[in-house]
């Protein structure tokens, strides 16, 4: 049996000191440090907290300290450890794919709504990155007893649907989904439309807008867009009116501090389009997520 070498430091002393040194450019500084030392051990964050007072093997201060440094720099966590929770389900994640965020949990509980009388839904991901929308989407529909989901999960980037190919394997959705590499739906022969449901999560920050650090590790592609961070959205809402079938569902993160220019009826979005702006309503406007329900042709 291979011996386990120690330090002469015990695991609480090496989490309150990470904790101390997170303190510094994180607001739960205790849960990442209880978390990345969950990760250092090969544990849970359970195991951390009833092992404090145990002497830390020396491999594992070595990876903890390593974490520790990346975190304190404003890595996210999700990189660090290489997975994200979504709706539940645990996401591989990598630089190539932004991490996801809870609020765009708001578009799976829209899109079920939306796909509720559907035995076949027809479904596109625009910007899949990991996958988790769609994969998240499709766990839920492929529930349902008798509905048949097909999706096709779209990005740009190889190495994101790589990772979104992974998600869906994963969570033993595969089969229900192709993966395009394609700017929205510029390959057109890869697509059949009509649609009946569309999710995007282009671009939408305004590369004139102050953001955190952790967001310089995330694919600048994937985050900023020009025209106050809306191009990406209004080429989106133009393609897809084309794709998706009367009646269909188009939902689009727009993100924070967009919900004024959007009310303010922008000539790309059609007078004939229903048009909802769900989320944050607040004056702080933290959160947007665009409906628009395409009429008959």
């Amino acid at each position: 049996m291979e011996r386990l070498l120690y330090s002469n430091r015990t695991i609480g002393e090496e989490v309150r000191d990470a904790e101390r040194v997170l303190s510094f450019s994180s607001a739960s500084a205790r849960l990442d440090a209880e978390l990345l030392m969950a990760q250092a051990l090969g544990g849970t964050r359970t195991d951390v907290i009833v092992r404090l007072n145990d002497a830390c093997p020396a491999e594992a201060q070595h990876r903890f300290k390593e974490m520790i440094r990346r975190r304190g720099a404003g890595e996210p966590f999700a990189y660090i450890v290489g997975e994200r929770e979504f709706w539940g389900l645990a996401f591989e994640v990598s630089p190539a794919v932004l991490v996801p965020r809870p609020e765009s949990e708001l578009l799976i509980e829209v899109a079920l709504e939306r796909c509720a009388a559907l035995s076949s839904p027809r479904i596109v991901d625009l910007g899949t990155g990991s996958g988790c929308l769609v994969v998240a989407l499709l766990s839920e529909l492929s529930k349902r007893a008798g509905v048949v989901p097909r999706a096709v999960a779209v990005d740009i980037s190889a190495e994101a649907l790589s990772v979104a190919e992974r998600n869906a394997e994963r969570h033993g959705v595969h089969r229900y989904v192709t993966f395009v590499q394609s700017d929205w739906f510029g390959q057109s022969e890869a697509f059949e439309p009509p649609y009946d449901l569309v999710l995007a999560n282009p671009p939408y920050v305004d590369p004139q807008e102050k953001v955190p650090v952790e967001l310089s590790y995330e694919p600048r592609g994937a985050l900023f867009a020009p025209e106050g961070g809306l191009r990406e959205v209004r080429r989106i809402c133009s393609q897809a009116a084309a794709m998706v079938a009367p009646g269909g569902t188009l939902l689009c993160e727009v993100g924070a501090g967009k919900r004024a220019a959007l009310a303010a009826a922008p000539d790309w979005l059609d007078s004939q389009w229903q048009i909802s702006l769900l989320g944050d309503d607040s004056a702080a406007d933290r959160f947007t997520l665009l409906q628009v329900v395409f009429p008959p042709r």
